[in-house]
C-alpha cells in the first residue's frame, strides 16, 4: 500500500498493511536541514525538501504544511510576532468591541496576506510527494481565531459576560476560517488539520465548549469535507475527556491526541473517528533515548494495533531539538511491531 491508502484504510475501518506513521514536525524538519522558523517564510523550496527528506529518511507516512502558522488571523487584524526563541505568536489581541467586529475586513485567503504563500507550499509538497503520500495542512479553527482576535483572557470574560458578543465574532470569524481550509484542499492537501488548545477542560467547561466551539467547529469541518478533503484530523491539547464525545461528531475523522488512554478512546470512540498518538513528545521522544522511544513506540502499537483505526504518533509537534536517532527509532518499531498478519481482515 501507499502511504496515502494505508491513511484512508484506516479511515475506512479497514485493516492497511501496517500501522500508519505520522509527525507533526515542522520544527523538527526544519532543524534537521539548519533552517530557522523565519526561513520557512521564505525559502519555501528548503522547507519542502526538508519534509520530503523525513519521508524517505524516517519513513514517516505523510508531509506537513508550515503548522499553525495563523494565516486567517493576520488578515483579519493580529499582528504575527517571532521571537528569539524561533516561536511565533500573537502577542495582543485587536478586537475589544461589537463595533471592531463589525469593521473585520472581508477578506480572500486565496488572494491576501500570507496565505497565499502557504497555500503554495501545499502545492509544491503536492507536487514533491505525488499521490502516495499524504499532504496535510492546518487551518484555524473559528474559536481559536476568535480568541486570538480579542485576546484568550478577554475572550474567555466575553463567554460569559457577554455570550452575545462572543457569538457575533466567532460567527464573523467562521467564513474566513473555512474559506482558508477549503482553499487548502484546492492547493493539494488531502487531509485538513485543526487544533483549539484554549478550548480543552482545564479553559472552559463543557457546557461552554458545547455552545461556543463545537458548533462552529462542526460546520467547519464539514464544509472541507464537502470541498473534497479525503480526511480531516483535529489536534487535542490538554486533557479533553469530558468533551471527546462532541469532538468526534464534528466530522472529524482522525483525532490526534494529547494524553489519552490509547485502550480506552478505542474502546469508546473507534466507531467514530481515527486515533492518533499517543507516544510522549517531551518526555520520551526528545528526552529519551534510542531504547526507550522504541519500548514506548511498542506500548502504544501494543495498544493501538488491534482492529485498526489507529495511527501511530507523538502526542505534539516533535521539538526541534529531538535527536534524530529517536525519531527512527519510532520508525523500525512501526517496520517491526507495526504489520499486520496475513488473515487479520477488515473491521
Amino acid at each position: 500500500m501507499t502511504s496515502l491508502e494505508r491513511i484512508l484504510a484506516v479511515c475506512a475501518g479497514k485493516i492497511p498493511d501496517r500501522v500508519p506513521f505520522l509527525l507533526a514536525s515542522r520544527e523538527f524538519s526544519s532543524r534537521q536541514a539548519g533552517m530557522s522558523l523565519l526561513d520557512c517564510y521564505t525559502q519555501p523550496e528548503r522547507y519542502i525538501d526538508s519534509q520530503v527528506r523525513l519521508v524517505d529518511e524516517f519513513g514517516l507516512d505523510g508531509v506537513y504544511d508550515i503548522w499553525c502558522t495563523p494565516a486567517v488571523d493576520e488578515l483579519l487584524g493580529a499582528t504575527l510576532e517571532f521571537s528569539s526563541s524561533d516561536s511565533a505568536s500573537i502577542p495582543n489581541g485587536s478586537v475589544s468591541c461589537l463595533d471592531d467586529v463589525k469593521r473585520l475586513p472581508k477578506v480572500d485567503p486565496r488572494r491576501e496576506g500570507r496565505a497565499p504563500y502557504l497555500l503554495d507550499v501545499v502545492r509544491r509538497l503536492k507536487k514533491a510527494v505525488g499521490d502516495s503520500v499524504a499532504v496535510i495542512a492546518w487551518a484555524s479553527s473559528p474559536f481559536r481565531t476568535a480568541s486570538m482576535l480579542r485576546g484568550v483572557t478577554d475572550f474567555y470574560r466575553d463567554l460569559k459576560r457577554d455570550p452575545a458578543f462572543a457569538h457575533a465574532l466567532l460567527n464573523a470569524v467562521h467564513g474566513p476560517c473555512t474559506a482558508y481550509g477549503k482553499a487548502l484542499v484546492e492547493a493539494g492537501a488531502d487531509i485538513v488539520c485543526s487544533s483549539n488548545p484554549g478550548a480543552n477542560m482545564q479553559c472552559i467547561s463543557r457546557p461552554y465548549y458545547e455552545e461556543f466551539s463545537h458548533p462552529y467547529t462542526r460546520e467547519m469541518f464539514g464544509a472541507i469535507r464537502q470541498q473534497g478533503a479525503k480526511a480531516v484530523m483535529f489536534h487535542t491539547c490538554g486533557k479533553w475527556d469530558d468533551r471527546l464525545d462532541l469532538v468526534v461528531k464534528e466530522n472529524i475523522d482522525i483525532v490526534h491526541c494529547d494524553r489519552v488512554d490509547i485502550a480506552g478512546f478505542k474502546a469508546k470512540y473507534s466507531g467514530s473517528a481515527v486515533l492518533m498518538g499517543n507516544l510522549r513528545a517531551v518526555e520520551v521522544l526528545l528526552q529519551g533515548t534510542e531504547e526507550s522511544v522504541g519500548r514506548a513506540a511498542r506500548e502504544c502499537l501494543a495498544q493501538g494495533k488491534e482492529g485498526g483505526r489507529y495511527i501511530l504518533s507523538a502526542d505534539c509537534s516533535v521539538p526541534r531539538d529531538t535527536p534524530a536517532g529517536n525519531v527512527r527509532a519510532m520508525g523500525a518499531a512501526v517496520r517491526d511491531s507495526g504489520r499486520y498478519d496475513r488473515g487479520d481482515g477488515e473491521k
